[in-house]
């Protein structure tokens, strides 16, 4: 009878709280959730990198573009130039290309602004095209 009443209090004692392996299992799935908030945090912040550079090579696109339209005829050339970026914690430039080319008519131009970046280790571009038609000494 005393063994039973023991063994009873023993049992008693057991069940006010958590077992280590209850404690472990626990911790494991609470940092499996952990882990997969984290890769969700890198990947939203690739992505939202990715999308600043892409905005910032359409705005230097653009403004390459209108510079070209304003430049008289005589002064356009093919260049290729190194543009630094304005994005905080970026090193690599922007390399914006310019192209005249004649169009099949004499009096007729395609102008070509193509701007290149790369992150990690991959290689964007984005591309700007435009036609101008010589008139008079302009």
């Amino acid at each position: 009878m005393r063994e039973r009443l023991a063994l009873q209090r023993i049992l008693r004692q057991n069940n006010a709280g958590f077992t280590l392996i209850e404690v472990l299992v626990a911790m494991v799935i609470i940092m499996v959730g952990l882990f997969g908030l984290l890769e969700a945090v890198g990947i939203a912040t690739g992505q939202n990198m990715k999308n600043q550079q892409r905005d910032e090579a359409v705005f230097i696109g653009e403004e390459r573009m209108a510079d070209l339209m304003r430049r008289p005829f005589s002064l356009i050339s093919t260049t290729t130039l190194k543009v630094p970026s304005r994005i905080r914690g970026t090193d690599k430039p922007f390399v914006v290309e310019r192209k005249a080319e004649q169009m099949s008519t004499t009096d007729s131009y395609e102008f070509i602004v193509r701007v290149g970046w790369s992150y990690k280790n991959m290689s964007s571009h984005h591309e700007v095209r435009s036609m101008r038609t010589y008139v008079g000494g302009k």
